[in-house]
């Protein structure tokens, strides 16, 4: 439960509402009982400051997401976002890290199964850990890494 600047679209009261989940979007019209008017009406939140930060940062949030998007379909990769962090799927294998963090660490499907210096069983590999790269730079290692794993497989230079 959240508490919200509201106007009633009738007499054009503010007051604070108290809403459950789905939380109603800035400027979206809701009806709720207007204790000026008596009586169930539209309302719509106020544009506070806190609003207006919280649709800055879903358009800041989406902005950035595109832009990864953007990114892999350029190399023909396939994107999906679990929570904080990124999935691209090459035709090779799959790759993770977190597109907030300015430090990255990418993590994939380790090719060997098996860690070659304990003996234990593999499932990822990191390629590597709290490296200061952007977004971009990150796509553009993960294409570059899978045309040398495919010229290796393939035997050309």
């Amino acid at each position: 439960m959240r508490q919200y600047l509201c106007e009633c679209m009738v007499c054009h009261k503010q007051r604070n509402i108290h809403l459950d989940e789905p939380f109603p979007a800035p400027a979206a019209s809701f009806t709720s009982l207007c204790t000026a008017c008596g009586t169930d009406t539209p309302h719509t939140r106020v544009l506070t400051r806190k609003a207006m930060a919280e649709i800055r940062a879903a358009q800041e949030e989406a902005a950035l997401r595109q832009a990864i998007i953007d990114c892999c379909e350029k190399h023909g990769f396939t994107v999906r976002f679990l929570y904080e962090s990124v999935i691209i799927t090459t035709p090779i294998s799959s790759w993770q890290f977190g597109y907030h963090d300015r430090l990255k660490t990418l993590r994939h499907e380790s090719t060997y199964k098996v860690n070659l210096k304990t003996g234990d069983p593999a499932k990822t590999h990191e390629q590597f850990r709290n490296k200061k790269m952007t977004n971009e730079e990150v796509i553009e290692y993960i294409a570059a890494h899978d045309q040398w794993r495919q010229s290796q497989n393939t035997g050309e230079p």
